[in-house]
């Protein structure tokens, strides 16, 4: 099996104690069930302490009234990896950020938004792909493998248009939009070969007093976003949102929701939404970016909290990907 990543993905590593949004705190953080029967089996005042610290119904652990997790201590580390090493983690702890997705013999994985630093990695680090041999798993394999290829080979094709700097970041959102609906129109068709992108130079009409409050709708996981997404209306005037300082930050975003959802339309058939997804999510991160710090640090911080809000709900990753705002 081949496991396919973006070379950032090798470069992660928790910051733990130094982190400003700690993720074991004000999650529910599920336990798996190898990570459990090791938990339940564990002999000592600390497996006594790891068993007490457990729900039993949904196994997870039993955060304190301020919503840590029981074995984050005063100085914001894990007792379990002091006590027992990183190998005694449960799956959640372990993986995130990191995602994971299968398609037959290929492997897919990547760093999430959602946390500082991996947000940081991903705004700042240039994209390209790496691939190493691993041991298989368990996998789906898509319905139609020559349907997989097309899909594939317009995923690159889109990557490396939005890579493209001489074509501004604009016309290229502009353009992959465009060419999200004939690549649908293929898949529909049966075609097994993809077009290029074209080239028109055409921007598209973005609302985005409409579509902060759009985000205002939806399901709220952390009660600074609405304030904040209030304060920024505010700000909204004539001024054009897509800056020089911040168009790297912007298309690596970009390309990190191509990488991350377009190939899930090998299995639940939808092409658009996707693209709509991350043109709605840039175009938003755009005006947020332009109307503060224009620093690495400020602008990851604010695609963190964007992704804390969407990506984490399924109910705010559907209604953006398939509601039309432009």
């Amino acid at each position: 099996m081949i496991f396919r990543a973006p070379s950032y993905y090798y470069d992660f590593h928790c910051i733990a104690d130094k982190c400003k949004d700690n993720c074991c705190i004000g999650w529910e953080i599920d336990i798996d069930d190898i990570t459990l029967e090791k938990y339940l089996s564990l002999g000592g005042s600390f497996g006594e302490r790891l068993r007490s610290s457990i729900s039993m119904e949904n196994p997870s652990f039993i955060p304190d009234k301020s919503g840590r997790c029981p074995f984050l201590n005063k100085d914001n580390l894990c007792d379990i990896i002091l006590s027992s090493g990183e190998d005694f983690l449960c799956d959640v702890c372990n993986n995130h950020p990191r995602y994971f997705e299968w398609f037959g013999d290929v492997k897919e994985g990547g760093i999430g938004l959602s946390c500082e630093e991996s947000a940081r990695i991903i705004l700042s680090s240039p994209f390209s792909l790496t691939e190493k041999e691993i041991k298989d798993e368990e996998t789906e394999y898509p319905d139609d493998e020559r349907d997989f290829k097309l899909l594939l080979s317009a995923r690159e094709k889109i990557i490396a248009y939005l890579s493209d700097e001489n074509i501004p970041l604009e016309n290229a959102l502009s353009d992959i939009y465009e060419y999200a609906f004939k690549v649908e129109d293929y898949h529909i068709n049966g075609y097994y070969t993809i077009p290029e992108i074209k080239h028109t130079g055409e921007k598209l009409s973005f609302d985005i007093n409409k579509n902060l409050d759009f985000l205002l709708t939806l399901e709220k996981l952390s009660p600074e976003w609405e304030p904040y997404i209030l304060s920024m209306k505010e700000k909204i005037n004539d001024e054009d949102f897509f800056i020089r300082e911040t168009e790297k930050y912007l298309r690596n975003i970009a390309i990190y929701f191509v990488f991350r959802y377009f190939l899930k339309s090998c299995y639940d058939g939808e092409i658009v939404p996707y693209i709509n997804l991350m043109t709605i999510s840039v175009f938003i991160l755009a005006f947020l970016f332009s109307k503060g710090d224009l620093s690495l640090r400020n602008c990851s911080e604010i695609a963190k909290n964007f992704s804390k809000e969407i990506e984490y709900s399924e109910e705010n990753l559907e209604a953006l990907s398939f509601e039309t705002l432009f």
